[in-house]
């Protein structure tokens, strides 16, 4: 059922209202958006790789059987330097999708 436009008959306050359904709908939107973001690394020969949520928090390891051949300190600094970078490319994608929302002042990002 489609929702109705209600009218106050106020001019100025149907405007307001308006604005503000239009920007809750854009709203809704853009945390759609931001909840499917993810971040990727891999090692060059992908025998292992991460993904993770917007947030940073691990998704998904994959270990191609043929890295447990690194010794296990090399294998866990792998696994650490993998997910920094995954989460650095999520935040990465998520500044993409939410600048369009931001406004000017809110765009430097450090």
């Amino acid at each position: 059922m489609a929702e109705r436009e209600q009218r106050t008959g106020d001019p100025e306050l149907d405007r307001v209202m308006a604005e503000f359904r239009a920007n809750s709908t854009e709203l809704a939107d853009v945390m759609g958006a931001v909840g499917e973001v993810t971040g990727h690394a891999a090692t060059p020969d992908d025998k292992i790789k991460i993904r993770v949520s917007a947030s940073g928090q691990l998704a998904a390891l994959h270990i191609d059987p043929r890295a447990m051949r690194m010794g296990s300190r090399e294998l866990a600094d792998t696994i650490v330097d993998l997910s920094r970078r995954a989460a650095e490319d999520a935040a990465r994608r998520l500044v993409e999708v939410t600048r369009p929302y931001l406004g000017e002042g809110d765009r430097k990002v450090t």
